[in-house]
């Protein structure tokens, strides 16, 4: 059942993730031509260029994660909030309400964070995230979560009635 939702960000982290991979992929290539002692390249220092092909793969990995790996998963008891290689697990029971403005400029999901066992709801902390991802798909995310938990609701709420 899971659905994936990407986080949204500018144009400009994609282009600048791509360059920086480029930049990575070409080091590479050369640290290897220089360790193959190819096209007139010779390594004066082995250990470091060695260094260089295993650690530029991780961090063009690691970078790209971050760009095009980051997201919103709804999984089978919780929804997953995927930044790069780091996740954090809310799970549906904690999520409380889910609210967007009427001109959809923002995309709000309050959650429970301490909810120890027999507790009452009203001794547990209330923590707030912005929702990063298409304005079309606000409905269909705050919907699809809503179904998932017991608890939450959706509310839309107009120029008025933030006052």
């Amino acid at each position: 059942m899971k659905k994936r939702y990407f986080y949204l960000l500018h144009p400009i982290y994609s282009i600048l993730a791509a360059l920086i991979d480029i930049i990575m992929l070409a080091a590479l290539v050369v640290n290897v031509l220089r360790l193959a002692d190819a096209a007139g390249m010779t390594s004066y220092n082995h250990p470091l260029d060695i260094t260089a092909c295993v650690v530029l793969p991780l961090a063009a990995a690691f970078l790209s994660s971050f760009v095009w790996g980051s997201g919103y998963t709804l999984g089978k008891g919780a929804l997953y909030i995927n930044l790069g290689v780091f996740v954090k697990k809310i799970p549906y029971d904690n999520i409380v309400k889910m609210r967007s403005d009427e001109a959809r400029s923002a995309l709000a999901m309050y959650y429970l964070i301490s909810l120890p066992k027999g507790a009452e709801e009203a001794e547990a902390c209330v923590k707030g995230e912005m929702i990063r991802i298409k304005r079309e798909k606000y409905d269909e995310f705050a919907k699809a979560v809503t179904k998932l938990s017991k608890r939450a609701e959706y509310e839309i709420v107009t120029a008025g009635e933030e006052e």
